[in-house]
C-alpha cells in the first residue's frame, strides 16, 4: 500500500458493504435502498477499512482521488459537522456551508491540504440520508496544478450522489448549492398541436442547466479515447436528464393536461410531441458541448438531435411513459424511443421493444428510421430511472 493510501485508510471508519456495478459505474450500499453514487468511469477501489465500510477511489482518467463514507445515525449532529470532521481528519482546511437539498440540510465545501511537498485542492459534500439512515460524505481532490482540468470531474462526482428515490429526478447537491431554488418564475407560452399552453420555468433554470451541461461535457471529454466511452456517454446524458427532469416537471404537467384529453393513447400523445419537436429550428449550439439546455429550448432557442431527443425523453417520462434516449457515434445522431403497442420498426433493449422517434425530419411518425441507420449495434441506449 502506498503512503498516500496509508494516510487515508487511517481516517476510514464505517459504512454498509459496497456493491460494485455489473454494467454502468453506479454503486449502491446494502441496507440503504435508493442510496447510490453514479461514479465517473475507470475507478479503482484502492483503499478501505477492514470492516469494508468506507472506500477510497483512484482514477485512471484523471489525477483524482475520491472517498465515499457513510456515518451511522447519531454520530454527528449535522451533515456539516460530518463533512468538517472528515476533512479535519485529513488535516485539510477550507470553508464549508450548509445547503438545503431534498428537504434536508446538507453541506458542501472546498478544502486544501499538503501531502509531502504537493499541495492538494478538493471539494466535498455531505447529506443526511432520509429516515434516520445516517449521513453520506463524499470528498475528492487532485494536485493543485491540475485543479483547472479536474474541477469539473470532481464536482460531477459530488453531484452524482442519490439519497432517496426522489433525488434521481432532481439536481445534485453541488448544483443546488450554486443555484438554490427560489420562487422566481418566468412565464412561457408553448404551441403544440394547435393548442396554446401556458407554463413556467424558474428564472435560474436556464443558467443552472447550462452549467451542468458544460461541466459534464468537460468531464466526458476525458473519455474520448477510453475503452469506456459508451459508459461515459450514458452517464453524461443521465446526469443531464436528472438535472432537467425537475426543471421541466411543471411544463410536462401542463402539456399533458392540455393534450391528453384529446389523445387516443400514450403513443398518440407522444406523436403530438414528436411532431412539435420536428418544427424546431435546427441550430448547433455555440457552446463547447454543442448541446442545448432544455429550458433554453422551451424559451425558443435552437436545438439539434440529441437535445431534442432528450427533451422528449424528459417530458414523456414526466408523463409516466417509458422513454429512453438512443445515441450513436457512428451516425453522429440521437433519437428518442418509446415502448408502444403501435406498429413500427423497433429495437429491443432490456427485453423491451422500443419505437424510435426522429426529431429532425418533418412528418415522420414513431417507428420510422433511416435505412442507413438501422444497425442496432451502432446505437447506445441511455436508460432513465
Amino acid at each position: 500500500m502506498t503512503s498516500v493510501k496509508r494516510v487515508f485508510c487511517s481516517i476510514l471508519l464505517s459504512l454498509a458493504a459496497l456493491e460494485l456495478p455489473l454494467a454502468a459505474e453506479r454503486i449502491s450500499f446494502k441496507g440503504l435502498q435508493d442510496v447510490c453514487v453514479d461514479l465517473p468511469e475507470d475507478y479503482l477501489v484502492s483503499g478501505s477499512n477492514k470492516e469494508g465500510t468506507a472506500y477510497q477511489l483512484d482514477y485512471a482518467t484523471a489525477p483524482v482521488t475520491a472517498v465515499i463514507r457513510i456515518y451511522e445515525e447519531g454520530r454527528f449532529s449535522s451533515a456539516k459537522e460530518a463533512l468538517d470532521t472528515t476533512l479535519a481528519n485529513l488535516k485539510a482546511q477550507g470553508p464549508s456551508k450548509e445547503v438545503q437539498w431534498r428537504n434536508l440540510t446538507g453541506a458542501t465545501g472546498e478544502f486544501s491540504f499538503r501531502f509531502n511537498t504537493v499541495e492538494m485542492k478538493g471539494k466535498g459534500m455531505a447529506s443526511l440520508i432520509p429516515n434516520g439512515k445516517g449521513i453520506i460524505v463524499c470528498i475528492a481532490w487532485c494536485p493543485e496544478n491540475q485543479k483547472e482540468k479536474c474541477e469539473p470531474f470532481i464536482t460531477s462526482f459530488l453531484d452524482a450522489v442519490y439519497i432517496d428515490a426522489g433525488s434521481y429526478f432532481e439536481s445534485g447537491i453541488w448544483t443546488q448549492s450554486l443555484y438554490p431554488e427560489k420562487d422566481e418564475w418566468q412565464e412561457i407560452t408553448l404551441t403544440i398541436d394547435g393548442k396554446t399552453i401556458n407554463t413556467r420555468l424558474r428564472k435560474s433554470d436556464k443558467e443552472a442547466a447550462e452549467y451542468v451541461i458544460d461541466r459534464e461535457f468537460q468531464t466526458i471529454r476525458m473519455y474520448a479515447s477510453s475503452a469506456k466511452w459508451k459508459q461515459a456517454w450514458q452517464r453524461y446524458y443521465r446526469i443531464i436528464y436528472r438535472d432537467s427532469f425537475h426543471r421541466l416537471q411543471k411544463a410536462s404537467f401542463d402539456i399533458y393536461n392540455a393534450l391528453a384529453p384529446s389523445c387516443k393513447d400514450g403513443t398518440d400523445l407522444a406523436q403530438k410531441l414528436l411532431t412539435w419537436t420536428q418544427t424546431f429550428s435546427y441550430e448547433r449550439e455555440k457552446n463547447s458541448s454543442d448541446f442545448a439546455s432544455l429550458p433554453s429550448m422551451l424559451l425558443g432557442g435552437g436545438s439539434d438531435c440529441d437535445s431534442r431527443s432528450m427533451l422528449l425523453s424528459v417530458l414523456l417520462t414526466g408523463m409516466n411513459q417509458d422513454a429512453i434516449l438512443l445515441v450513436s457515434r457512428q451516425y453522429s445522431h440521437a433519437l428518442c424511443a418509446i415502448t408502444s403497442g403501435h406498429q413500427g420498426h423497433s429495437f429491443k433493449f432490456n427485453g423491451k421493444d422500443y419505437l424510435m422517434g426522429e426529431t429532425t425530419k418533418h412528418g415522420l411518425t414513431w417507428g420510422i428510421i433511416a435505412a442507413d441507420q438501422d444497425n442496432q449495434a451502432n446505437w447506445v441506449p441511455v436508460i432513465f430511472p
